[in-house]
């Protein structure tokens, strides 16, 4: 029933159905992988989410891995590792498994148990698992969706590996790739009978501008999305004169409303089309006009307008950086850490904070250690959860290279050890990749 009227659960109801079909039916299937489109990834990672909780649709237990690939010796021992610590930390998964089962699923695959290969570790440890589920006949659908890859000719080869050792019967790894690059080409084809491609139509633009549109067509939300859209169009077709004509529009609709919060998403909006175009001047004067309206609409509509004040103050650092004007744009990222701190988003702010200590590292080197500080105390204040997903390793690592210039060794130790109770032993590899991964995406949307 939901699919029939969410478009985007419609597009995840497609990705179910084509498994359900084609793979599911077919248990001799080792390794599947999915192509998919780069702006497909979200509905995949929805799908993947979707799966997790009850309301999943594929006949197979489905449990993913995200953790990064840091090499073929490597990674089986890594999987062990996360899948364990996962397991002991889940609830859920705890309540279908008694203590005697989950005694068997950790020694199996531990080192030390007769198996020296760690990948044979791993795929003993996986049939032990699939073979305590409920019934024992539930096949097990591992998808691998690794954070970072530091190899990908290592990855390659590691599957490849996975694949001759034998893969248990009702275990099958889901893995990933792109439509156009077809990484992962080499591994499908070194074993035809225990692998498959999969691939479905999805039409992401078409289901965004489904929800854009939906409600009532004549109300100001409605006329804005419908700017947004046609805006968007304009900077694909880089048809500046496009984006004005519609961004004017934009203004003129949501004045109209009388809602200083969608007033002010309006400009806030057509001056990030503006970026497209490097129309700097025109851009300041948006986000400054945006400012202005969020901070009024505070009094009636601060729900709404908290966000757009944090967004307007990253768009103006973003603008200042991009016009060289260094020394103001580390002031503006500082003004947005401050005020997502005020609102208490510190998982906003420590990534403001993080712009401003990297960029006052060359330009304002006075600033660099106190916001290097305030990054780092600003993710200690998340939860241990949210400190693992954030970009809190990177900020450690930058701070452990400072204490290690200035010989701070009892810092650097105690820091050290922190760290590997949140992130793990290997956190500072861990972020690293993280940062360079971070790197890639900018370059990628600088680009393009």
């Amino acid at each position: 029933m939901l699919a029939e009227h969410n478009p985007i659960a419609e597009l995840i109801h497609k990705i179910q159905a084509k498994w359900i079909k084609e793979v599911s039916p077919f248990p001799h299937l080792q390794l599947v992988r999915w192509l998919y489109k780069p702006e497909e990834a979200r509905l995949f990672e929805g799908f993947l989410q979707l799966e997790a909780t009850p309301h999943g649709a594929l006949p197979e237990v489905v449990v993913t891995l995200l953790t990064p690939f840091e090499g073929e010796d490597r990674h089986a021992g890594a999987l062990y590792h996360d899948w364990m610590k996962a397991l002991r930390e889940d609830k859920a998964a705890q309540q279908l498994l008694t203590p005697e089962q989950l005694h068997a699923i950790e020694g199996v695959g531990a080192p030390g148990n007769g198996q020296p290969d760690a990948s044979l570790r791993l795929l003993s440890m996986l049939r032990q698992f699939q073979q305590s589920l409920p019934g024992g006949d539930t096949p097990l659908v591992v998808a691998l969706l690794p954070r970072s890859i530091h190899d990908l000719e290592g990855y390659r080869l590691w599957l490849i590996h996975l694949l001759k050792k034998g893969i248990p019967s009702q275990v099958t790894f889901m893995v990933f790739d792109h439509i156009g690059a077809y990484y992962l080409d080499s591994v499908v084809k070194k074993d035809p009978d225990h692998t498959k491609s999969l691939s479905v139509i999805l039409d992401l633009d078409g289901a965004v501008s489904k929800i854009a549109k939906a409600g009532n067509p004549h109300s100001p939300q409605a006329g804005l999305n419908e700017c947004i859209l046609e805006m968007g169009k304009g900077v694909q077709q880089n048809s500046v004169a496009t984006v004005d004509r519609w961004g004017e529009r934009a203004l003129l609709l949501t004045q109209r409303s009388g809602m200083k919060s969608l007033f002010a998403t309006a400009h806030l909006v057509y001056a990030g089309m503006l970026f497209n175009f490097k129309q700097y001047e025109k851009i300041d004067a948006l986000l400054q006009k945006g400012l202005q309206l969020a901070t009024q609409g505070m009094a009636k509509e601060a729900g709404a307008c908290k966000p757009l004040l944090i967004q307007a103050h990253g768009y103006s650092a973003a603008s200042l950086q991009l016009q060289k004007k260094m020394t103001a744009a580390i002031a503006a990222f500082q003004r947005q850490g401050d005020t997502a701190l005020e609102y208490q988003l510190p998982g906003l702010a420590i990534n403001a904070y993080r712009q401003a200590y990297t960029l006052s590292k060359k330009q304002e080197p006075e600033q660099y250690p106190s916001l290097l500080q305030k990054a780092f105390d600003t993710g200690r204040q998340l939860t241990v959860e949210e400190q693992r997903t954030s970009a809190l390793g990177m900020v450690a690592a930058d701070l452990l290279e400072w204490y290690d210039a200035r010989q701070r060794f009892d810092d650097m130790h105690q820091l050290d050890r922190d760290m590997k109770k949140i992130l793990g032993d290997d956190w500072k590899e861990t972020a690293k990749a993280g940062y360079e991964a971070a790197v890639r995406q900018a370059t990628r949307e600088a680009v393009t």
